[in-house]
């Protein structure tokens, strides 16, 4: 028999992961929240992975830092100092890619987590469900700014690409 909240989660991961050009998986890449590293099979370069524990980072520096499906599980005002530290991890030529819900997919997600078809801890987790101006807003508060903005799987989820400033 088929797991059929596993599958879903799996389908909507490889769905993220696709989102994420080639060119953004070159090169020096941190996957901040990538739970078991699941990105790496895509990576081409190296790879770090962190989760809670931040001291890999310790002196390293990043030609891309990807970040999906994670900001929505941390605090809000949390979310904007972990990104003014992505700056100091990040190369000039680099950016920082992150997916996370749109506000519209909330009562989407706690529903296919109320019927099993998603895992039911997780969306409970979520701390906030971004919008795209609190999205720009994020990057002009890290010194960043927001190069490509666009919304997939209906507009309940959406891709945000980051460059430093100047």
């Amino acid at each position: 028999m088929i797991n059929t909240k596993l599958f879903l989660e799996k389908f909507l991961q490889r769905q993220r992961f696709k989102r994420v050009e080639k060119k953004y998986l070159r090169g020096s890449i941190l996957d901040f929240g990538g739970n078991e590293g699941e990105l790496k099979a895509y990576v081409e370069g190296d790879y770090t992975v962190v989760n809670y524990d931040h001291s890999p980072l310790e002196g390293k520096t990043f030609n891309h830092i990807i970040a999906l499906a994670v900001i929505e599980h941390i605090p809000f005002e949390e979310v904007f100092s972990i990104f003014k530290k992505f700056g100091e991890h990040l190369l000039p030529s680099g950016c920082v890619v992150l997916t996370t819900p749109t506000p519209a997919s909330k009562p989407v997600l706690e529903l296919l987590a109320s019927l099993r078809l998603l895992d039911r801890e997780n969306i409970l987790e979520h701390q906030h469900y971004w919008s795209k101006t609190e999205l720009y807003r994020l990057a002009s508060a890290s010194g960043m700014e927001v190069v490509e903005y666009k919304t997939f799987q209906l507009g309940f989820n959406q891709l945000c690409i980051l460059e430093k400033k100047g």
